[in-house]
């Protein structure tokens, strides 16, 4: 069943979307942004991500994030992760479910 189309979420937008943000203030958010490495994900990141993916990959680990919101905190293999880092970024937690490390967004 479709969805009801909903206004932009960019404030005074007057376009319908059926979800968050029309692709012109999409585009614009994500150049606000800034790449990958200019939000601290550069090389270093990247050496611990796949330092773990191997345990990951045979669902070996458990999720990192202070408050996992899925039913079970061990990630399966072939679930989507992120590799977590303190609210500071001087430190990485270890991988989090995406759920549980982006989810956090929604609730502020």
């Amino acid at each position: 069943m479709p969805r009801a189309l909903k206004v932009c979420a960019s404030p005074g937008c007057p376009e319908l979307v059926s979800t968050g943000r029309c692709p012109t203030h999409t585009r614009a958010t994500d150049r606000a942004r800034g790449t990958r490495q200019q939000r601290g994900y550069g090389p270093a990141h990247e050496q611990e991500r796949e330092r773990w993916r191997p345990a990951v990959e045979r669902g070996e680990v458990d999720c990192a994030a202070p408050t996992c919101v899925m039913p079970e905190r061990r990630i399966k293999p072939g679930q989507l992760w992120d590799l977590g880092h303190t609210d500071d970024r001087t430190t990485w937690r270890g991988p989090e479910h995406r759920s549980c490390n982006r989810g956090w967004r929604r609730d502020r």
